[in-house]
This record gives structure tokens, sequence and C-alpha cells, in this order.
């Protein structure tokens, strides 16, 4: 794959405790480390729970897999949750090959994402 992946933080209404970040382009074993130090600064050092809008990620292999679970493992370690918003049929089949849908809240929308980390505790 050519077409890097970018991370955007997305400031709109989403409550203090929840960072949203966006992801765009394709995800695969060429991007994935900056991807991981991308989505590390975009946390920052804050213990808040994490959305990803992933709606305009068209591609993610394995290696972006792996980079899901590093960041979900981060957020843990935090005390707080994360939860995965938008899947494109394609990434969420994959999920579910791989049984990671299990590992992860995933919704169909932001908004609805974001009301299902407040509506459940974060990971002790």
């Amino acid at each position: 794959m050519s077409t890097a992946v970018h991370v955007t933080a997305v400031s709109d209404a989403t409550p203090q405790d929840v960072s949203l970040l966006a992801l765009a382009g394709e995800l695969d074993y060429t991007n994935a480390e900056r991807l991981h130090h991308d989505l590390q600064e975009a946390i920052g050092r804050e213990s808040r729970d994490l959305v990803i809008d992933l709606s305009d990620l068209a591609f993610c292999d394995s290696t972006g897999i792996q980079i899901f679970l590093n960041i979900r493992k981060l957020v843990h370690d935090r005390g707080r949750d994360i939860a995965l918003a938008g899947l494109q049929p394609r990434l969420e089949r994959l999920f579910h090959l791989t049984g990671l849908i299990h590992a992860f809240d995933i919704q169909p929308t932001v908004g609805e994402a974001v009301e299902a980390l407040r509506s459940h505790p974060s990971p002790s």
C-alpha cells in the first residue's frame, strides 16, 4: 500500500473525559510504526477514554490490528476504555474473523461510541 494513514484529533462536543481521534487512509506494515507514534502523541499523557473513528480507514492489515491492540493496552493501563466507531464492512469482517470484535467496544457511529463509554465503568 502506498497511501499513508492520518490521525486527526477531533475537538467537538465530546465530554471532557473522552478523546476523539479519526483515522483516514490505509494502514499496513509500511506505516504502522508511524501511526503508533502518532496515536501515542495524540493521546498524550492524559487519562481519558478514547474513541477512534475509523469511517475513513480504507484498509487495515494484521500489523494495523496489532497497533489497535497496543493502543487498547495503553488506554486500559491508564484505567480508561476505548471504543471504535464507523468500521467499514471489510474491517468489521476482519475484526469478526480474528475474534477482536470481542476485545473492543465497536459502535456504528462516534456518538454511539461516546455514549457506550459513558454508560459503563472504565476497566480497573
